[in-house]
């Protein structure tokens, strides 16, 4: 757990109280992990060093399961103590922790404190000054994160407009006008594992965005077009230790579980939005590597998302489409969980139709080209051809396509593309009817997403998406040969779990006319973004992104946390998806 930022000074607890003030004052650490708090003296030692506004944090690790307190440490926020006002003692709650788990857990738990002590004074102060706290939003970017935000607001009193510049995702335009939301198959996933962490691990490394696809790595883009940007972005997310993955990991899923009530509240009061649009309860996990389902069945289990644990015989008997994965060996496993699919394309109409309805305007076909400011360098409104746009606020949720959109912001540049493959076979009889994840370990296509629908003709389907392939800053730096690649490595997942129907797929066409690409907005820590910024005239700039494959998923409680905002309250995501958590951590490195 060692590494760049973090000092082991066993040494210091067994000095006496002056020489440990003094041994804090020449280390000057912004968080303190001991068995035993600093008196006042050495308190007022360690401030005076660090010359700092921020509070200072300590990490109570006790040294047996007895000297913590009950509960979880994420789930007790009153295990804070206040030494004086610039330091602030958190204890370490969880019991079960031992070893070197606990103190990752204790390093997880004391990066987020500090990056709460942090942030919490500006975000606080930018929440109490938001006027006003109802008014006018005007909403950039059309994808399915801005528009369940949109109906958020809407909701909520407020006067919304909407821009984007693709075309209506209702006119027919070809798939290619699009961003990630409509150019995409006509599949989207909740489930409690969404927008997962992606940053690799002690055992695999740092993801691979820069080898290419043949050498089992993600890079799509042409390295001629990778620059000083490209290459910075991948030192950051190469340089996270893994315990703070997994703290990111770990505040991704607490954002999961905050969601699935969300979306459950607005399937039940707006039942338009569920009508014909394919949605599906309950999802089949499958793994073909052993050891990938032994760890999914204990992280399933954990947050409570399984159902039961499935056996090869049990996948092929309970799912006859999936029948020849027995005879053929493919499977070691199943998990069926919790969660659900729509088909995102009926979903979208449906979605716009309301907010239609219910008083929302729409300008299709308009970019904005970036944030109007004024003399004092502050928002003070949208910049388009037809002259600047302007509202009391402004959300921002460009998907990989903020470029010029985002200058200014703090998410700008943190946010680069990552295309995924779709194709889509017919689902024959006996048809499978509920959708899948397969876990293919160590293949290109390493997650896939089948997901059960019915084609514009009425036809049962199936559109299966995956693949991984970095474009850097610029979603359109695609080589075409990678993209090929990635292309083949989707088709050989469906070849191997749907022969019968890729075959047909293949025989009449579908297999080709339904291939298509999008480009996912992806951050260098996998954490998604949400920033909070004052304009000009007493309202909020919020930018939402980065959400790598869960913003379907996270929809809800990006909206949550986008509305609090500009009604002036706190939401966990404001300080958990901060644009500047990685930058804060890595400062003094």
């Amino acid at each position: 757990m060692r590494g760049p930022g973090l000092r082991y000074r066993p040494g210091l607890s067994r000095l006496p109280a002056g020489r440990r003030g003094a041994g804090l004052a020449r280390h000057r650490p912004d968080v303190l992990l001991t068995r035993t708090v600093p008196d006042a003296a050495e308190a007022a030692a360690w401030r005076r060093a660090t010359a700092r506004d921020a509070p200072l944090v300590v990490v109570l690790v006790a040294p047996d399961a007895d000297g913590g307190r009950e509960g979880a440490a994420e789930s007790a926020p009153d295990a804070v103590d206040v030494v004086d006002a610039h330091l602030a003692v958190v204890h370490l709650t969880d019991r079960a922790a031992t070893g070197r788990e606990r103190y990752a857990r204790a390093l997880a738990l004391a990066e987020l404190r500090w990056l709460t002590a942090v942030t919490a004074p500006t975000l606080s102060s930018r929440l109490a000054a938001v006027r006003p706290r109802r008014g006018s939003v005007a909403l950039v970017g059309a994808g399915v994160v801005n528009l369940i935000t949109a109906l958020r607001l809407l909701r909520s009193g407020h006067r919304v407009t909407v821009y984007d510049s693709a075309p209506d995702p209702r006119s027919g335009a070809h798939w290619t006008a699009y961003g990630a939301s409509r150019g995409g198959g006509d599949g989207r996933m909740f489930t409690l594992t969404e927008t997962d962490g992606y940053h690799g691990n002690a055992t695999t490394g740092p993801v691979p965005f820069l080898r290419p696809l043949k050498d089992n790595g993600w890079c799509l883009a042409e390295p001629s077009a990778l620059g000083e940007e490209e290459l910075g972005w991948v030192r950051d997310s190469a340089r996270i230790p893994p315990w703070l993955a997994r703290a990111y990991t770990d505040d991704i899923l607490l954002l999961n579980r905050l969601s699935q009530p969300l979306w459950n509240e607005l399937l039940r009061k707006e039942p338009e939005l569920a009508r014909d649009v394919g949605l599906r309860e309950g999802i089949l996990r499958l793994y073909t590597d052993p050891a990938g389902l032994r760890a999914q069945i204990t992280r399933q289990q954990a947050l409570g998302a399984a159902h039961r644990v499935l056996t090869p015989e049990q996948v092929a008997h309970g799912y006859p489409a999936l029948s020849h994965t027995r005879t053929a060996g493919i499977l070691a496993g199943g998990i069926e969980v919790t969660g659900f699919t729509v088909q995102i394309h009926s979903f979208l109409a449906r979605l716009i139709g309301l907010l239609e309805q219910e008083g929302a305007r729409f300008h299709w076909e308009r970019p904005v080209e970036g944030l109007h400011t004024d003399a004092n360098g502050l928002p003070d409104g949208l910049r388009c051809a037809e002259g600047p746009v302007r509202a009391d606020h402004y959300v921002l949720s460009p998907g990989a396509y903020g470029g010029e959109l985002l200058r200014g912001t703090a998410a700008h540049g943190l946010i680069h593309g990552v295309v995924g493959v779709w194709l889509t076979l017919p689902n024959p009889l006996p048809r499978l009817l509920n959708s899948l994840k397969i876990s293919r370990s160590g293949h290109v296509a390493e997650d896939t997403n089948v997901t059960v629908t019915t084609a514009p003709d009425g036809t049962p389907s199936l559109v299966v998406g995956s693949g991984y392939g970095w474009t850097g800053a610029d979603p359109a730096h695609i080589d075409p040969a990678q993209l090929d690649a990635l292309h083949a490595a989707v088709e050989d997942t469906a070849a191997l779990f749907f022969p019968e129907a890729f075959e047909a797929a293949r025989a009449d066409g579908l297999l080709e006319r339904s291939k298509r690409h999008c480009v996912r907005p992806w951050t260098a820590s996998s954490l998604p973004v949400l920033e909070i910024a004052p304009n000009a005239h007493g309202g909020l700039v919020v930018v939402t992104g980065g959400h790598n494959t869960g913003g379907f998923a996270q929809a809800p409680v990006v909206a949550q946390a986008v509305a609090n905002a500009v009604h002036g309250e706190a939401h966990p995501m404001h300080v958990r998806y901060h644009p500047d958590r990685l930058r804060m951590f890595y400062r003094n490195q």
